[in-house]
């Protein structure tokens, strides 16, 4: 899809269909005023008779039987005017988009007028709203492959616009939502298709198209690293797993300002202690934290800010077999601490704390990891938010700060001290699950045995990353969760550096 951001009269222009903003509860705009006199007062009518009421996601499809250069006009609802904010605009943007898509529209333009947002932030939203709107999988399906694909979208913007603040706008909205897509075409491949060894080669061609550095360490690698938590997982599987490390070098620098750590079990059975047939399939998205580090790292050497990342990613499966760990099984880490399984099937814990180890020795100043970790944390929250963990307040705040910016949510959750009990074993240092209750927070817990008292932040994505219906930009299947957080953050701290 081709994204333009022009400044012209709505009465001038031609496409398939021209999409029109009205506000709830407010009279039509001029410029909707204009064109209703050349389609006979249709729209001021089904205003007047309230079948048109603004309401957000609402949409009017009207014909203009040849009375406009356009094919059709759509008008499409913001709901109340003194709701309106950049991330209801970009859920408007991306339902208008999705409905249009779906009528196999292919050149549509959408009218941005004189909305109360900067002409950057209005662009930027625009633009990751129907980017993200109208994503489909189609990769598998065998016709009908083409059906729905936007060819070109055209942003038309008020006399008074700033179209040189807009244009900024719309290569980041771009670049944003075009990583979160990547992130979701990786979590909607089924697992033969995205094995460690799959997800690792993609991090390659990502890095040699971006400029970021790549390493990837296999698995005689991590024996000499002595990862026993992503070994110790990995060792079900016929599948070898991957350590995936990418760096980006925005400054002039040795120093590690950054380190985001993302889960990536390609394959979640449960392993030994396996998991219930039902819905089983969707664990192919349990490498979702790896692929949002993966696609933000990729969408932040585009944006070139001031600051030195590394994204860290450790890659396996994690399957039953005559090879895989038992519960009862005692680990060594890569830190040196020992963990008692309990269940390996808390697995994503073991491999995460290889990971935040390996961000601590390569001298990252602070660390945050996502990771869909707990179906404790998705029973709390179902969709609507992730989980946030943290041992310090202040790194913290700077990330919900990057979450708000980017339309996603984070809830905190609590990390009490005698939680700690929950975790402590009989036989090794600590164990990997803490009993039936308080899960999310044991596991976070857990993970923060690794990370050296360095300022962290856990993202637990269980429930936000892997949908069951659209909504807004948002859409069925694998979601993109974290990646505009984790750009944003990257952007924003660069700024304090």
């Amino acid at each position: 899809m081709e994204i333009k951001i022009v400044k012209q009269r709505p009465q001038s222009i031609m496409a398939d269909v021209l999409a029109m903003p009205v506000f709830e509860g407010q009279d039509l705009s001029f410029e909707l005023k204009e064109l209703d006199a050349k389609l006979g007062g249709c729209i001021g009518e089904m205003k007047a008779k309230a079948e048109l009421k603004g309401k957000t996601g609402e949409l009017h499809l009207v014909n203009t039987l040849g009375n406009l250069p356009v094919r059709y006009l759509a008008v499409f609802g913001l709901g109340k005017a003194d709701k309106f904010n950049a991330d209801e605009f970009r859920k408007s943007a991306g339902e208008l988009s999705r409905a249009l898509s779906k009528k196999s529209f292919k050149n549509i333009v959408i009218w941005l007028g004189e909305m109360p947002l900067a002409a950057d932030v209005l662009a930027e939203t625009a633009s990751g709203g129907v980017l993200m709107g109208s994503y489909r999988f189609r990769k598998y399906f065998t016709s009908g492959n083409e059906n729905g694909i936007i060819d070109e979208i055209k942003l038309v913007l008020g006399d008074k616009a700033d179209l040189a603040s807009a244009s900024q706008g719309l290569i980041k909205g771009q670049i944003v939502a075009e990583a979160v897509c990547s992130a979701r075409d990786l979590v909607n491949e089924p697992s033969s298709n995205m094995t460690p060894t799959d997800l690792a080669d993609f991090a390659r061609r990502l890095a040699e198209s971006s400029g970021l550095d790549c390493e990837i360490f296999n698995e005689s690698q991590l024996l000499e690293k002595g990862m026993g938590g992503i070994l110790g997982v990995g060792q079900g599987s016929c599948q070898a797993p991957k350590f995936i490390i990418l760096k980006y070098t925005g400054r002039d620098s040795d120093e590690l300002d950054m380190a985001y750590v993302g889960k990536a079990i390609t394959f979640d059975s449960g392993g030994i202690s396996l998991k219930p047939w039902d819905k089983m399939w969707e664990m192919k998205s349990d490498m979702s934290g790896g692929a949002a580090v993966i696609t933000a790292m990729g969408a932040i050497a585009k944006l070139r800010p001031a600051i030195n990342i590394m994204g860290i990613v450790p890659a396996t499966e994690n399957m039953p077999s005559g090879c895989a760990i038992k519960p009862g099984d005692i680990l060594r880490m890569a830190s040196g601490k020992t963990v008692e399984i309990h269940s390996t099937d808390a697995e994503g814990r073991l491999i995460l704390a290889d990971a935040l180890d390996y961000a601590c020795k390569q001298g990252a100043k602070q660390m945050v990891d996502v990771a869909t970790l707990t179906g404790a944390c998705s029973r709390i929250f179902g969709s609507a938010c992730s989980g946030g963990f943290t041992n310090n307040d202040e790194f913290y705040s700077k990330v919900v700060a990057a979450a708000k910016q980017s339309g996603e949510c984070i809830w905190q959750l609590p990390t009490f001290e005698e939680y700690k009990e929950m975790i402590k074993s009989d036989v090794a240092d600590i164990k990997n699950v803490g009993g039936p209750v308080a899960g999310a927070s044991t596991a976070a817990l857990f993970l923060e045995e690794f990370v050296e008292n360095r300022p962290w932040v856990h993202l637990d994505i269980a429930g936000t990353a892997y949908l069951d219906k659209d909504n807004g930009y948002q859409v069925k299947g694998g979601s993109g969760a974290s990646v505009p957080t984790l750009i944003s953050l990257a952007l924003n701290i660069a700024k304090i550096l």
